[in-house]
Protein backbone atom coordinates (compact mmCIF):
# COMPACT_ATOMS: atom_id res chain seq x y z
CA UNK A 1 0.00 0.00 0.00
CA UNK A 2 1.38 3.53 -0.83
CA UNK A 3 2.20 5.65 2.04
CA UNK A 4 -1.24 8.07 2.20
CA UNK A 5 -1.52 11.67 4.21
CA UNK A 6 -3.33 9.75 6.95
CA UNK A 7 -0.14 7.80 7.64
CA UNK A 8 1.66 10.96 7.49
CA UNK A 9 -0.21 13.04 9.77
CA UNK A 10 -0.05 9.77 12.29
CA UNK A 11 3.55 9.52 12.33
CA UNK A 12 3.72 13.66 12.51
CA UNK A 13 1.23 13.64 15.62
CA UNK A 14 4.03 11.02 17.45
CA UNK A 15 6.48 12.69 20.21
CA UNK A 16 9.03 10.79 18.98
CA UNK A 17 12.92 10.67 21.46
CA UNK A 18 14.63 9.79 18.39
CA UNK A 19 14.13 10.39 14.60
CA UNK A 20 16.36 8.61 11.88
CA UNK A 21 16.24 9.63 8.44
CA UNK A 22 17.05 7.16 6.12
CA UNK A 23 15.59 3.57 6.26
CA UNK A 24 18.12 2.23 4.66
CA UNK A 25 21.23 -0.02 5.73
CA UNK A 26 23.02 2.32 8.99
CA UNK A 27 19.33 3.51 9.35
CA UNK A 28 17.29 0.42 10.30
CA UNK A 29 20.26 -0.84 12.25
CA UNK A 30 20.53 2.17 14.62
CA UNK A 31 16.64 2.11 15.26
CA UNK A 32 16.16 -1.62 15.75
CA UNK A 33 18.93 -1.49 18.58
CA UNK A 34 17.62 2.30 20.35
CA UNK A 35 14.06 1.05 20.05
CA UNK A 36 15.58 -2.05 22.34
CA UNK A 37 14.26 0.21 25.41
CA UNK A 38 10.93 0.06 25.62
CA UNK A 39 10.68 3.82 27.40
CA UNK A 40 11.87 5.22 23.71
CA UNK A 41 9.64 6.26 20.62
CA UNK A 42 11.88 5.71 17.34
CA UNK A 43 10.88 7.20 14.29
CA UNK A 44 11.92 6.01 10.94
CA UNK A 45 11.93 8.07 7.47
CA UNK A 46 12.73 6.59 4.32
CA UNK A 47 11.90 7.72 0.75
CA UNK A 48 12.23 4.27 -0.84
CA UNK A 49 9.27 1.95 -0.66
CA UNK A 50 8.30 -0.94 1.42
CA UNK A 51 9.05 -4.18 -0.72
CA UNK A 52 8.36 -7.33 1.82
CA UNK A 53 8.88 -10.55 0.12
CA UNK A 54 10.02 -9.20 -3.30
CA UNK A 55 11.34 -12.47 -5.13
CA UNK A 56 13.45 -9.57 -7.20
CA UNK A 57 15.33 -8.47 -4.20
CA UNK A 58 15.05 -11.49 -1.99
CA UNK A 59 16.80 -14.01 -4.70
CA UNK A 60 20.19 -13.08 -4.74
CA UNK A 61 21.59 -13.81 -8.65
CA UNK A 62 18.86 -11.21 -9.34
CA UNK A 63 20.62 -8.21 -8.29
CA UNK A 64 22.14 -7.27 -11.96
CA UNK A 65 18.24 -7.07 -12.48
CA UNK A 66 17.48 -4.13 -9.92
CA UNK A 67 20.06 -2.06 -11.34
CA UNK A 68 18.78 0.83 -13.46
CA UNK A 69 15.77 -0.05 -12.26
CA UNK A 70 13.38 3.09 -11.38
CA UNK A 71 11.90 1.41 -8.91
CA UNK A 72 13.98 -0.29 -6.88
CA UNK A 73 17.14 2.52 -7.98
CA UNK A 74 17.56 5.75 -7.48
CA UNK A 75 19.69 5.91 -10.55
CA UNK A 76 22.15 8.48 -9.95
CA UNK A 77 24.78 9.75 -11.85
CA UNK A 78 27.98 11.71 -11.79
CA UNK A 79 27.93 14.92 -13.77
CA UNK A 80 30.39 14.33 -16.81
CA UNK A 81 33.92 13.42 -15.77
CA UNK A 82 36.45 15.32 -17.76
CA UNK A 83 39.71 12.66 -17.23
CA UNK A 84 37.05 10.01 -19.08
CA UNK A 85 36.44 11.47 -21.81
CA UNK A 86 33.39 13.67 -20.24
CA UNK A 87 31.81 10.18 -19.84
CA UNK A 88 29.53 9.85 -16.30
CA UNK A 89 29.42 7.39 -14.52
CA UNK A 90 26.22 5.18 -13.08
CA UNK A 91 25.79 5.67 -8.99
CA UNK A 92 23.00 3.06 -8.50
CA UNK A 93 21.58 3.28 -5.13
CA UNK A 94 18.82 1.36 -3.35
CA UNK A 95 15.18 3.18 -3.24
CA UNK A 96 13.67 0.99 -1.28
CA UNK A 97 13.22 -0.08 2.55
CA UNK A 98 16.47 -1.79 3.25
CA UNK A 99 18.13 0.77 1.09
CA UNK A 100 21.41 -0.47 -0.92
CA UNK A 101 21.63 -3.80 1.50
CA UNK A 102 18.52 -4.51 -0.67
CA UNK A 103 19.99 -4.35 -4.39
CA UNK A 104 23.60 -4.70 -3.69
CA UNK A 105 25.49 -8.02 -4.79
CA UNK A 106 26.13 -8.95 -1.13
CA UNK A 107 29.44 -8.92 -1.06
CA UNK A 108 30.31 -9.08 2.57
CA UNK A 109 34.45 -8.40 3.06
CA UNK A 110 36.17 -6.11 5.35
CA UNK A 111 39.11 -3.78 5.56
CA UNK A 112 42.65 -4.13 6.73
CA UNK A 113 42.98 -4.14 10.96
CA UNK A 114 44.73 -1.25 10.81
CA UNK A 115 43.08 0.90 7.79
CA UNK A 116 40.66 1.48 11.06
CA UNK A 117 43.26 2.84 13.18
CA UNK A 118 44.38 5.42 10.74
CA UNK A 119 40.63 6.95 11.09
CA UNK A 120 41.71 7.70 14.86
CA UNK A 121 45.04 8.65 13.41
CA UNK A 122 43.07 11.52 11.93
CA UNK A 123 41.70 12.42 14.76
CA UNK A 124 38.68 10.36 16.15
CA UNK A 125 39.62 8.85 19.95
CA UNK A 126 38.32 5.06 19.94
CA UNK A 127 37.48 4.61 16.29
CA UNK A 128 40.34 2.38 15.63
CA UNK A 129 39.75 -2.10 14.72
CA UNK A 130 40.04 -3.19 18.40
CA UNK A 131 36.90 -1.09 19.26
CA UNK A 132 35.09 -1.95 15.69
CA UNK A 133 36.20 -6.04 15.39
CA UNK A 134 33.40 -7.07 18.04
CA UNK A 135 30.66 -4.40 16.11
CA UNK A 136 31.83 -6.67 13.21
CA UNK A 137 31.09 -10.19 15.02
CA UNK A 138 27.97 -8.65 16.79
CA UNK A 139 26.91 -8.32 12.76
CA UNK A 140 27.49 -11.60 11.23
CA UNK A 141 25.70 -15.12 11.78
CA UNK A 142 27.69 -17.36 9.35
CA UNK A 143 27.10 -20.71 8.24
CA UNK A 144 29.79 -22.60 7.32
CA UNK A 145 29.23 -24.89 3.70
CA UNK A 146 27.74 -27.89 4.87
CA UNK A 147 29.92 -30.29 2.85
CA UNK A 148 33.29 -28.53 4.91
CA UNK A 149 34.93 -28.07 1.62
CA UNK A 150 35.72 -24.83 1.66
CA UNK A 151 37.46 -24.89 5.07
CA UNK A 152 39.63 -27.09 3.94
CA UNK A 153 40.88 -25.19 0.91
CA UNK A 154 41.38 -22.12 3.60
CA UNK A 155 38.42 -20.38 2.60
CA UNK A 156 37.43 -19.50 6.22
CA UNK A 157 38.07 -20.18 9.90
CA UNK A 158 35.32 -20.14 12.44
CA UNK A 159 37.17 -18.18 14.87
CA UNK A 160 37.53 -15.01 12.66
CA UNK A 161 33.20 -14.77 12.40
CA UNK A 162 30.28 -13.71 14.67
CA UNK A 163 27.53 -16.67 14.71
CA UNK A 164 24.58 -15.28 16.44
CA UNK A 165 24.29 -11.71 14.91
CA UNK A 166 21.84 -10.50 12.64
CA UNK A 167 23.08 -10.60 9.03
CA UNK A 168 22.89 -14.07 7.50
CA UNK A 169 26.08 -14.49 5.97
CA UNK A 170 27.75 -17.60 3.82
CA UNK A 171 29.73 -18.82 1.24
CA UNK A 172 28.26 -19.86 -1.82
CA UNK A 173 28.94 -22.42 -4.42
CA UNK A 174 31.67 -20.37 -6.41
CA UNK A 175 34.61 -21.52 -4.15
CA UNK A 176 33.84 -25.12 -6.26
CA UNK A 177 33.08 -23.73 -9.93
CA UNK A 178 36.22 -24.57 -11.83
CA UNK A 179 37.31 -20.86 -12.36
CA UNK A 180 38.03 -21.22 -8.65
CA UNK A 181 40.80 -23.28 -9.13
CA UNK A 182 42.54 -21.76 -11.41
CA UNK A 183 42.18 -18.15 -9.85
CA UNK A 184 43.48 -19.65 -7.36
CA UNK A 185 46.36 -21.57 -8.21
CA UNK A 186 47.78 -18.85 -10.57
CA UNK A 187 47.74 -16.17 -7.89
CA UNK A 188 49.73 -18.54 -5.77
CA UNK A 189 52.34 -18.99 -9.03
CA UNK A 190 52.43 -14.61 -8.98
CA UNK A 191 53.14 -14.86 -4.85
CA UNK A 192 49.92 -14.11 -3.73
CA UNK A 193 48.32 -16.86 -1.50
CA UNK A 194 45.26 -18.02 -0.50
CA UNK A 195 44.04 -16.46 3.22
CA UNK A 196 40.88 -16.87 4.88
CA UNK A 197 37.72 -14.26 4.27
CA UNK A 198 37.19 -12.15 7.12
CA UNK A 199 40.96 -13.02 8.26
CA UNK A 200 43.11 -10.27 10.00
CA UNK A 201 45.81 -10.85 7.29
CA UNK A 202 43.33 -9.44 4.21
CA UNK A 203 46.02 -9.60 2.11
CA UNK A 204 45.56 -13.13 -0.80
CA UNK A 205 42.94 -14.84 -2.62
CA UNK A 206 39.83 -15.06 -0.99
CA UNK A 207 36.28 -16.95 -0.89
CA UNK A 208 34.28 -13.56 -0.21
CA UNK A 209 31.29 -13.88 1.24
CA UNK A 210 27.70 -13.25 0.61
CA UNK A 211 25.06 -11.79 3.20
CA UNK A 212 22.65 -14.53 2.44
CA UNK A 213 20.65 -17.13 4.67
CA UNK A 214 22.33 -20.16 3.95
CA UNK A 215 19.10 -22.44 4.84
CA UNK A 216 16.62 -19.94 3.07
CA UNK A 217 18.94 -19.02 -0.53
CA UNK A 218 17.82 -15.23 -0.02
CA UNK A 219 19.32 -11.95 0.58
CA UNK A 220 19.58 -10.95 4.09
CA UNK A 221 19.42 -7.13 4.58
CA UNK A 222 18.77 -4.70 6.94
CA UNK A 223 15.02 -4.91 6.41
CA UNK A 224 14.91 -8.52 6.23
CA UNK A 225 17.60 -8.86 9.84
CA UNK A 226 17.45 -5.42 11.96
CA UNK A 227 13.48 -4.01 10.59
CA UNK A 228 11.19 -7.20 10.69
CA UNK A 229 12.25 -8.99 13.05
CA UNK A 230 11.44 -5.94 15.25
CA UNK A 231 8.49 -4.42 13.50
CA UNK A 232 5.60 -5.07 16.24
CA UNK A 233 7.20 -3.12 18.41
CA UNK A 234 4.76 -0.46 19.62
CA UNK A 235 7.75 2.27 20.25
CA UNK A 236 9.25 1.76 16.50
CA UNK A 237 7.70 3.42 13.45
CA UNK A 238 8.57 3.31 9.60
CA UNK A 239 7.17 5.49 7.52
CA UNK A 240 7.94 4.93 3.40
CA UNK A 241 7.85 6.90 0.42
CA UNK A 242 9.01 10.02 2.84
CA UNK A 243 11.67 12.28 1.21
CA UNK A 244 13.05 14.50 3.86
CA UNK A 245 13.39 18.30 3.28
CA UNK A 246 15.41 19.23 6.12
CA UNK A 247 15.97 19.32 10.08
CA UNK A 248 14.59 21.69 11.99
CA UNK A 249 15.90 23.67 14.36
CA UNK A 250 16.09 25.75 17.43
CA UNK A 251 18.56 27.53 19.39
CA UNK A 252 19.70 27.68 22.85
CA UNK A 253 22.52 29.27 24.37
CA UNK A 254 24.06 29.97 21.15
CA UNK A 255 23.52 26.45 20.09
CA UNK A 256 21.49 24.64 17.40
CA UNK A 257 19.06 21.74 18.73
CA UNK A 258 17.20 19.44 16.59
CA UNK A 259 14.09 19.78 17.35
CA UNK A 260 12.45 17.83 14.34
CA UNK A 261 12.49 16.68 10.36
CA UNK A 262 10.47 18.38 7.38
CA UNK A 263 9.20 15.73 4.95
CA UNK A 264 7.48 15.86 2.52
CA UNK A 265 4.85 12.92 1.44
CA UNK A 266 3.01 12.92 -1.77
CA UNK A 267 2.82 16.67 -2.46
CA UNK A 268 2.58 18.17 1.02
CA UNK A 269 4.98 18.68 3.84
CA UNK A 270 4.56 17.67 7.40
CA UNK A 271 6.51 18.08 10.16
CA UNK A 272 7.48 15.39 13.06
CA UNK A 273 9.06 16.36 16.54
CA UNK A 274 11.87 14.62 18.21
CA UNK A 275 12.96 15.08 22.27
CA UNK A 276 16.22 14.01 21.96
CA UNK A 277 17.90 13.50 18.99
CA UNK A 278 17.89 13.26 15.38
CA UNK A 279 20.06 10.62 12.81
CA UNK A 280 20.76 11.05 9.69
CA UNK A 281 21.67 7.90 7.90
CA UNK A 282 20.72 8.65 4.26
CA UNK A 283 23.89 7.77 3.64
CA UNK A 284 27.19 8.97 1.13
CA UNK A 285 25.02 10.81 -1.13
CA UNK A 286 22.01 12.04 0.33
CA UNK A 287 22.66 13.06 3.80
CA UNK A 288 24.94 15.46 2.61
CA UNK A 289 22.57 17.69 1.22
CA UNK A 290 19.59 16.93 4.10
CA UNK A 291 22.56 19.35 6.28
CA UNK A 292 22.50 22.06 3.36
CA UNK A 293 18.98 22.18 2.87
CA UNK A 294 18.74 22.30 6.96
CA UNK A 295 21.34 25.31 6.24
CA UNK A 296 24.46 23.79 7.45
CA UNK A 297 26.91 23.94 4.55
CA UNK A 298 29.11 26.37 2.50
CA UNK A 299 28.06 29.87 2.34
CA UNK A 300 28.36 29.10 -1.63
CA UNK A 301 26.15 26.44 -1.99
CA UNK A 302 23.51 27.76 0.47
CA UNK A 303 23.47 30.90 -0.85
CA UNK A 304 23.24 30.27 -4.71
CA UNK A 305 19.76 28.31 -3.60
CA UNK A 306 18.09 30.89 -0.82
CA UNK A 307 19.01 28.68 2.39
CA UNK A 308 19.40 30.29 5.22
CA UNK A 309 23.11 30.13 6.88
CA UNK A 310 22.92 28.62 10.60
CA UNK A 311 26.36 26.86 10.89
CA UNK A 312 28.74 27.78 7.78
CA UNK A 313 31.06 24.31 7.22
CA UNK A 314 32.66 24.07 3.85
CA UNK A 315 33.33 20.36 4.69
CA UNK A 316 29.79 19.14 4.14
CA UNK A 317 29.82 17.20 0.72
CA UNK A 318 33.43 17.20 0.31
CA UNK A 319 36.05 14.35 1.03
CA UNK A 320 34.24 12.25 -1.52
CA UNK A 321 36.01 9.03 -2.08
CA UNK A 322 34.89 6.09 -4.04
CA UNK A 323 36.79 2.67 -5.13
CA UNK A 324 37.74 2.88 -8.87
CA UNK A 325 38.05 -0.14 -11.30
CA UNK A 326 38.85 -1.34 -14.46
CA UNK A 327 38.31 -4.35 -16.31
CA UNK A 328 39.54 -6.54 -19.33
CA UNK A 329 37.38 -9.27 -21.14
CA UNK A 330 38.39 -13.19 -22.61
CA UNK A 331 36.88 -15.53 -23.83
CA UNK A 332 37.36 -18.75 -22.41
CA UNK A 333 38.64 -22.04 -23.93
CA UNK A 334 35.72 -23.67 -22.28
CA UNK A 335 32.15 -23.52 -22.02
CA UNK A 336 32.58 -24.58 -18.14
CA UNK A 337 34.47 -21.42 -17.13
CA UNK A 338 31.58 -18.73 -17.93
CA UNK A 339 27.80 -18.57 -17.38
CA UNK A 340 27.24 -16.68 -20.37
CA UNK A 341 25.53 -19.79 -22.04
CA UNK A 342 23.32 -20.01 -19.06
CA UNK A 343 22.57 -16.58 -18.88
CA UNK A 344 21.61 -16.42 -22.43
CA UNK A 345 19.89 -18.98 -23.05
CA UNK A 346 15.92 -19.11 -21.68
CA UNK A 347 15.39 -22.61 -21.14
CA UNK A 348 18.75 -22.51 -19.07
CA UNK A 349 17.69 -20.11 -16.90
CA UNK A 350 13.83 -21.45 -16.50
CA UNK A 351 15.61 -24.48 -15.42
CA UNK A 352 17.56 -22.78 -12.79
CA UNK A 353 14.72 -20.91 -11.30
CA UNK A 354 13.01 -23.87 -11.00
CA UNK A 355 15.81 -25.27 -8.97
CA UNK A 356 16.36 -22.29 -6.95
CA UNK A 357 12.13 -22.46 -5.92
CA UNK A 358 12.53 -26.44 -5.14
CA UNK A 359 15.71 -26.20 -3.62
CA UNK A 360 16.67 -22.91 -2.66
CA UNK A 361 20.19 -23.24 -4.34
CA UNK A 362 21.86 -23.39 -7.98
CA UNK A 363 22.47 -20.36 -9.65
CA UNK A 364 19.79 -18.08 -8.43
CA UNK A 365 21.55 -18.81 -4.90
CA UNK A 366 24.92 -17.73 -5.74
CA UNK A 367 26.05 -14.57 -4.31
CA UNK A 368 29.86 -12.67 -4.31
CA UNK A 369 32.75 -13.95 -6.36
CA UNK A 370 36.10 -15.39 -5.49
CA UNK A 371 38.35 -12.56 -5.26
CA UNK A 372 41.63 -11.03 -4.31
CA UNK A 373 43.51 -8.70 -2.32
CA UNK A 374 47.03 -7.56 -3.26
CA UNK A 375 49.82 -5.12 -2.23
CA UNK A 376 51.17 -2.59 -4.30
CA UNK A 377 54.90 -4.57 -3.50
CA UNK A 378 53.07 -7.14 -5.54
CA UNK A 379 53.12 -5.25 -8.46
CA UNK A 380 56.64 -5.11 -9.31
CA UNK A 381 56.27 -1.47 -9.12
CA UNK A 382 58.68 1.49 -7.46
CA UNK A 383 56.09 2.99 -4.43
CA UNK A 384 59.04 6.07 -4.82
CA UNK A 385 57.37 7.04 -9.08
CA UNK A 386 54.25 6.99 -6.77
CA UNK A 387 54.96 9.27 -3.96
CA UNK A 388 57.00 11.88 -6.41
CA UNK A 389 53.39 12.16 -7.85
CA UNK A 390 52.04 12.49 -4.48
CA UNK A 391 54.41 14.79 -3.26
CA UNK A 392 54.10 16.77 -5.88
CA UNK A 393 50.32 17.76 -6.41
CA UNK A 394 48.86 19.93 -4.42
CA UNK A 395 46.68 19.27 -1.45
CA UNK A 396 44.95 21.01 1.30
CA UNK A 397 47.19 20.29 4.40
CA UNK A 398 44.07 18.01 5.77
CA UNK A 399 43.84 15.96 2.48
CA UNK A 400 48.01 15.90 2.71
CA UNK A 401 47.04 14.38 6.18
CA UNK A 402 45.17 11.71 4.69
CA UNK A 403 47.31 11.31 1.44
CA UNK A 404 50.76 10.71 3.98
CA UNK A 405 48.53 7.67 5.53
CA UNK A 406 47.53 6.14 2.00
CA UNK A 407 51.22 6.12 1.20
CA UNK A 408 52.25 4.27 4.28
CA UNK A 409 49.58 2.07 3.17
CA UNK A 410 51.25 1.34 -0.18
CA UNK A 411 54.53 1.07 1.30
CA UNK A 412 52.73 -2.14 3.31
CA UNK A 413 53.29 -5.30 1.97
CA UNK A 414 50.43 -6.30 4.31
CA UNK A 415 48.11 -3.21 3.19
CA UNK A 416 46.02 -4.22 0.08
CA UNK A 417 46.30 -1.52 -2.72
CA UNK A 418 44.01 -3.09 -5.28
CA UNK A 419 40.66 -5.28 -5.00
CA UNK A 420 40.40 -8.17 -7.61
CA UNK A 421 37.61 -9.87 -8.83
CA UNK A 422 36.56 -12.67 -11.79
CA UNK A 423 33.18 -12.29 -13.14
CA UNK A 424 32.01 -15.45 -15.35
CA UNK A 425 30.35 -13.42 -17.58
CA UNK A 426 30.82 -10.65 -20.24
CA UNK A 427 29.90 -7.30 -18.03
CA UNK A 428 28.57 -5.25 -20.53
CA UNK A 429 27.95 -2.13 -17.63
CA UNK A 430 31.50 -2.56 -17.20
CA UNK A 431 32.74 -2.32 -20.64
CA UNK A 432 30.79 0.30 -22.56
CA UNK A 433 30.58 -1.94 -25.57
CA UNK A 434 28.50 -4.81 -26.65
CA UNK A 435 29.73 -8.21 -26.14
CA UNK A 436 30.83 -9.20 -29.50
CA UNK A 437 28.16 -11.30 -31.97
CA UNK A 438 30.82 -14.18 -32.18
CA UNK A 439 31.75 -14.62 -28.89
CA UNK A 440 30.66 -17.91 -26.93
CA UNK A 441 31.51 -17.86 -23.07
CA UNK A 442 33.91 -14.44 -21.68
CA UNK A 443 34.87 -13.94 -17.92
CA UNK A 444 36.05 -10.56 -16.93
CA UNK A 445 38.88 -9.84 -14.40
CA UNK A 446 38.13 -6.77 -12.16
CA UNK A 447 40.92 -4.73 -10.69
CA UNK A 448 40.20 -2.28 -8.51
CA UNK A 449 41.95 0.97 -6.29
CA UNK A 450 41.58 0.26 -3.01
CA UNK A 451 42.13 4.18 -1.75
CA UNK A 452 42.31 6.46 -4.34
CA UNK A 453 43.68 9.76 -4.10
CA UNK A 454 41.09 12.01 -6.23
CA UNK A 455 38.59 13.82 -3.78
CA UNK A 456 34.80 14.65 -4.93
CA UNK A 457 32.17 16.50 -4.00
CA UNK A 458 28.32 15.99 -3.81
CA UNK A 459 26.30 18.95 -3.62
CA UNK A 460 22.66 19.67 -3.64
CA UNK A 461 21.06 21.83 -7.09
CA UNK A 462 18.27 22.80 -5.83
CA UNK A 463 16.68 23.05 -2.33
CA UNK A 464 14.13 20.22 -3.27
CA UNK A 465 14.72 16.31 -1.89
CA UNK A 466 13.43 15.60 -4.84
CA UNK A 467 15.92 17.17 -7.38
CA UNK A 468 18.90 14.78 -7.44
CA UNK A 469 22.30 16.41 -6.27
CA UNK A 470 25.56 17.00 -8.56
CA UNK A 471 27.96 14.19 -8.14
CA UNK A 472 31.28 15.14 -8.95
CA UNK A 473 33.63 12.34 -7.64
CA UNK A 474 36.17 14.16 -9.90
CA UNK A 475 37.59 10.76 -11.31
CA UNK A 476 41.84 10.50 -11.56
CA UNK A 477 42.13 13.90 -10.92
CA UNK A 478 44.58 13.53 -8.99
CA UNK A 479 48.16 11.68 -11.34
CA UNK A 480 48.39 9.09 -8.58
CA UNK A 481 45.38 7.22 -9.69
CA UNK A 482 46.28 6.47 -12.77
CA UNK A 483 49.28 5.10 -12.20
CA UNK A 484 47.66 3.00 -9.71
CA UNK A 485 44.77 1.66 -12.37
CA UNK A 486 48.13 1.20 -14.90
CA UNK A 487 49.60 -0.99 -12.48
CA UNK A 488 46.75 -2.70 -11.58
CA UNK A 489 45.91 -3.25 -15.43
CA UNK A 490 49.41 -4.94 -16.41
CA UNK A 491 49.01 -6.83 -13.35
CA UNK A 492 45.53 -8.21 -14.71
CA UNK A 493 47.70 -8.56 -18.12
CA UNK A 494 50.19 -10.91 -16.06
CA UNK A 495 47.59 -12.70 -13.92
CA UNK A 496 45.64 -14.13 -16.87
CA UNK A 497 49.18 -14.94 -18.91
CA UNK A 498 50.11 -17.42 -16.52
CA UNK A 499 48.93 -21.01 -15.83
CA UNK A 500 46.85 -22.35 -15.36
CA UNK A 501 44.50 -19.16 -15.91
CA UNK A 502 46.18 -18.93 -19.29
CA UNK A 503 45.01 -22.36 -20.51
CA UNK A 504 41.39 -21.04 -19.58
CA UNK A 505 41.65 -17.83 -21.74
CA UNK A 506 41.33 -17.76 -25.26
CA UNK A 507 41.00 -14.27 -27.32
CA UNK A 508 40.72 -11.38 -25.65
CA UNK A 509 37.93 -9.26 -26.26
CA UNK A 510 38.32 -6.41 -24.28
CA UNK A 511 40.99 -3.99 -24.79
CA UNK A 512 40.16 -4.90 -28.86
CA UNK A 513 43.73 -3.71 -29.36
CA UNK A 514 46.95 -4.78 -27.05
CA UNK A 515 48.39 -2.97 -24.44
CA UNK A 516 51.69 -2.50 -24.41
CA UNK A 517 52.86 1.18 -23.16
CA UNK A 518 51.62 2.99 -20.15
CA UNK A 519 50.16 5.06 -22.84
CA UNK A 520 47.85 2.46 -23.80
CA UNK A 521 46.82 1.24 -20.12
CA UNK A 522 45.60 4.45 -19.44
CA UNK A 523 43.83 5.21 -22.90
CA UNK A 524 41.87 1.61 -21.53
CA UNK A 525 41.17 2.78 -18.38
CA UNK A 526 39.80 6.37 -19.11
CA UNK A 527 37.68 4.58 -21.69
CA UNK A 528 35.99 1.55 -19.04
CA UNK A 529 36.80 3.12 -15.54
CA UNK A 530 33.91 2.13 -13.55
CA UNK A 531 33.24 1.64 -10.14
CA UNK A 532 32.95 -0.75 -7.35
CA UNK A 533 30.06 1.57 -5.72
CA UNK A 534 31.30 2.39 -2.52
CA UNK A 535 30.92 5.90 -1.99
CA UNK A 536 32.22 7.77 1.32
CA UNK A 537 33.30 10.66 3.29
CA UNK A 538 30.93 13.35 2.63
CA UNK A 539 30.25 14.12 6.35
CA UNK A 540 33.50 13.12 7.69
CA UNK A 541 34.12 12.34 10.71
CA UNK A 542 37.02 14.59 10.90
CA UNK A 543 38.23 17.52 13.27
CA UNK A 544 36.64 20.48 11.83
CA UNK A 545 39.88 22.50 10.78
CA UNK A 546 40.77 19.27 8.91
CA UNK A 547 37.08 19.32 6.57
CA UNK A 548 35.12 17.18 9.22
CA UNK A 549 31.41 17.49 9.50
CA UNK A 550 31.24 15.60 12.50
CA UNK A 551 33.08 14.49 15.37
CA UNK A 552 34.01 11.44 17.12
CA UNK A 553 30.43 11.10 18.73
CA UNK A 554 28.95 11.49 15.07
CA UNK A 555 27.31 14.75 16.23
CA UNK A 556 27.39 17.64 13.78
CA UNK A 557 29.72 20.39 14.45
CA UNK A 558 27.34 23.35 15.10
CA UNK A 559 24.67 21.39 17.17
CA UNK A 560 23.97 19.97 20.32
CA UNK A 561 22.17 17.00 19.22
CA UNK A 562 21.94 16.02 15.27
CA UNK A 563 24.09 13.08 14.29
CA UNK A 564 25.17 11.21 11.18
CA UNK A 565 25.29 7.20 11.21
CA UNK A 566 26.35 6.21 7.41
CA UNK A 567 29.28 5.64 5.29
CA UNK A 568 29.31 9.24 4.79
CA UNK A 569 31.26 9.54 7.89
CA UNK A 570 34.26 7.50 6.74
CA UNK A 571 36.96 10.01 6.83
CA UNK A 572 39.15 7.54 4.67
CA UNK A 573 38.62 4.67 2.36
CA UNK A 574 39.05 1.16 3.38
CA UNK A 575 40.34 -1.62 1.08
CA UNK A 576 37.16 -3.84 0.48
CA UNK A 577 33.21 -3.74 -0.06
CA UNK A 578 31.73 -1.23 2.85
CA UNK A 579 28.30 -3.00 3.50
CA UNK A 580 29.71 -4.75 6.78
CA UNK A 581 31.93 -1.61 7.55
CA UNK A 582 28.58 0.31 7.35
CA UNK A 583 26.74 -2.32 9.63
CA UNK A 584 29.58 -1.88 12.07
CA UNK A 585 29.70 1.93 12.48
CA UNK A 586 26.01 1.75 12.53
CA UNK A 587 25.75 -0.69 15.62
CA UNK A 588 28.85 0.81 17.48
CA UNK A 589 26.61 4.59 16.77
CA UNK A 590 23.77 3.13 18.45
CA UNK A 591 25.56 1.91 21.22
CA UNK A 592 27.49 5.69 21.74
CA UNK A 593 23.48 6.98 21.59
CA UNK A 594 22.65 4.72 24.37
CA UNK A 595 25.45 5.73 26.53
CA UNK A 596 24.44 9.45 26.48
CA UNK A 597 21.22 7.82 27.70
CA UNK A 598 22.63 6.23 31.32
Amino acid sequence: MPTSAQDAIAFSEIDFDYIIVGGGTAGLTVAARLSEDSSLQIGVLEAGELRQDDPAISTPFRSFSLLENPAYDWMFKTIPQKQLNNRSVDWPRGKVVGGSSAINFQSFVRGAPTEYDDWEALGNEGWNWKNLCPYFKKVESFTPIPNGEASARGAYRLSDHGRDGTINTTITDDFASPIYNLWQSTWDKLGVPTVPTAGERTVGVQSWMSSIDAVTGTRSSSLTAYYNPNAARPNLRLLPEASVLSVAFQTEANELVASGVRFIVGDKEYMCRARKEVILAAGTIQSPGILERSGIGSRDILDEHGIEILFENRGVGENLQDHILTAMGYEVSDERYSLDATVGSPERIAAAMAEYQETRSGLFARGSTVGAFTSYEQTGQAVATLEHTVRNSPASSSIQKQHDIQLKRLRDPNIPAFQWAVSPFYMEMLFQEPKPADAKGCIAVVSGVSAPFSRGSIHITSNRPKDSPEIDPRYLEHKADIQLLTAASRQSARLTATAPLSGAIGRVLLPAKPLITDEDYEKHARHVLSTYFHPIGTCSMLPLEDGGVVDSRLIVYGTKNLRVADASVFPLHISGNIQWTVYAVAERAADIVKQGEK
